[in-house]
């Protein structure tokens, strides 16, 4: 299977050892924009891999015909490229938010249901967004209880991220290169209200401060989103970058579900249940596979990626309909 890579301002790391697993060739690769980090060459080269680096990422694309684009360059460029590999019948491992603006969402979406009926069934075009955090024992084991049933009802949600400023990138300045923190950050946050608590927004108003950012321009340094979701149920979500450099981690994600047979909560890589037999830990459950790997395996008829595009596009339509509602 043949690769290519399309920028580097994201998780393209999720790739490197699947491709190596499964002996996938990586012919090339193209850092559109100037912010791209040109040490993703030295992370494949740590695979055994020599990439060709090409300066137009169409012409590689054209040139290579590759079965896979992994595309992460600056998030409010992503969807562009990914709506030209689909065309061109390329499968795509995309960087979330999979777009940056309601419109080219609704484009990227339809760009890719057409493309999956125009090249079956002689290709298998997939399309998966770079949810990996998905994939860590206690979101596994937490999503694998809800399925079970045994939360019952789930009517309420709340999930949080929060990580260090650290030292950000110059395009984290700019919200049209950048997208905002609720697309970039909280998004892992509202995938899991979706994802794993089955919850669908149908509105949302969001809040966002710029206050304490480090100095980084537009970037939005704490944000909280309320959503109204189906059936009257409803969700909030806070991503902040506020988190002390002295924190034993660089993130601390959570998760509380509250549903008619009990609650969940997600905290520390934990996963806690209070229900009618009282407070326990649940035992973490390890994954099997990777997210890339399942992507692989999907596209050659082999499985399916546990995180659908519908998955990643329900999550990213939530994102930006927080910011419609942005309120500095």
């Amino acid at each position: 299977m043949k690769l290519i890579q399309i920028g580097a301002a994201g998780h393209y790391v999720y790739a490197l050892a699947s491709a190596k697993k499964y002996s996938c060739e990586m012919a090339g690769i193209s850092f559109p924009d100037p912010e791209d980090n040109r040490g993703a060459v030295k992370s494949w080269e740590k695979y055994g891999y020599s990439p060709r680096i090409f300066d137009d990422p169409f012409a590689m694309m054209d040139e290579v015909r590759p079965d896979i684009a992994i595309i992460n360059t600056v998030m409010g460029d992503n969807a562009r490229y990914a709506m030209e590999a689909l065309k061109r019948g390329i499968s795509v491992f995309l960087e979330k938010p999979m777009a940056t603006t309601m419109e080219e969402l609704d484009r990227l979406e339809s760009v890719y249901r057409e493309a999956k009926q125009k090249y079956a069934p002689e290709k298998n075009v997939c399309l998966t967004a770079m949810f990996g955090i998905d994939y860590s024992p206690a979101f596994e084991t937490a999503y694998r209880y809800v399925q079970s049933g045994a939360l019952g009802d789930i009517v309420l949600a709340n999930g949080q991220k929060s990580y260090r400023m650290g030292s950000r990138a110059k395009f984290y300045s700019d919200r049209q290169r950048y997208g905002g923190t609720i697309p970039w950050v909280a998004i892992h946050a509202i995938e899991w209200v979706t994802r794993i608590g089955g919850l669908r927004p149908v509105t949302a108003t969001a809040y966002g401060s710029t206050a304490h950012n480090a100095g980084n321009g537009t970037m939005e340094a704490s944000t909280l989103t309320l959503f109204g979701c189906e059936d009257g149920k409803m969700a909030s979500v806070s991503a902040d970058v506020l988190r002390p450099a002295a924190a034993p981690s660089h993130g601390d994600d959570r998760l509380r579900l509250v549903g008619s047979e009990g609650i969940l909560e997600v905290r520390g890589g934990q996963v806690t249940v209070i229900d009618k037999e009282g407070e326990r830990l649940l035992p973490l459950v390890q994954t099997e596979t990777e997210l890339f790997e399942e992507l692989i395996l999907e596209i050659r008829g082999e499985g399916q990626c546990r995180v659908r595009p519908e998955d990643g596009f329900l999550a990213t339509r939530a994102a930006p309909a927080g910011i419609l509602r942005y309120k500095t």
